[in-house]
């Protein structure tokens, strides 16, 4: 085998092998969290009332939030145990999501016991994970970065090929 080949096949030296092993257990965690949001919908659809202040579908609209807050969360566990570049945009999302969540959750609870149950799932749960989704999506985005830098630096080693 010639030295150019062995330039033009990168491989990925031990530290980024290390950073991507170190946060293998996230995409699980992503399916679980996708999975357990699913029986808390079907509760919400079942428990909440149909009219609410200023609508008569208030349980229809949460349900609907939270079945596509699950698939998101859901599709960035899959993003993220295939290790594709598209989590960055899914993990975006589903932080965004869980913000808006928590906001609207503390918003619209009424009486005392309501808002303090929303306040502290707001505060315990929805926004330090929507903490780790915008960090996933800036880890995927510095990854990319630098694979894109690291491909680069091959191409411009490897000789071009005699036709």
């Amino acid at each position: 085998m010639s030295d150019d080949l062995a330039v033009t096949q990168p491989t990925a030296g031990p530290a980024e092998v290390e950073e991507l092993h170190g946060m293998s257990w996230l995409g699980p965690i992503f399916l679980v969290a996708g999975a357990v949001l699913i029986p808390w919908t079907v509760f919400l659809a079942v428990t909440l009332p149909s009219r609410h202040v200023q609508t008569g579908y208030y349980d229809v609209a949460w349900a609907g939030f939270d079945v596509a807050l699950a698939v998101i969360l859901g599709v960035t566990g899959v993003g993220l145990l295939r290790r594709r570049v598209w989590v960055q945009a899914t993990a975006t999302a589903a932080g965004t999501m869980l913000i808006c969540d928590a906001w609207f959750d503390v918003l619209s609870s009424s009486g005392v016991h309501d808002r303090l149950v929303s306040t502290f799932l707001a505060l315990a749960v929805e926004l330090p994970v929507a903490g780790v989704c915008l960090g996933v999506a800036r880890h995927a985005e510095a990854a990319s970065e630098h694979a894109c830098r690291y491909a680069d630096r091959a191409r411009r080693w490897r000789r071009p090929r005699a036709s």
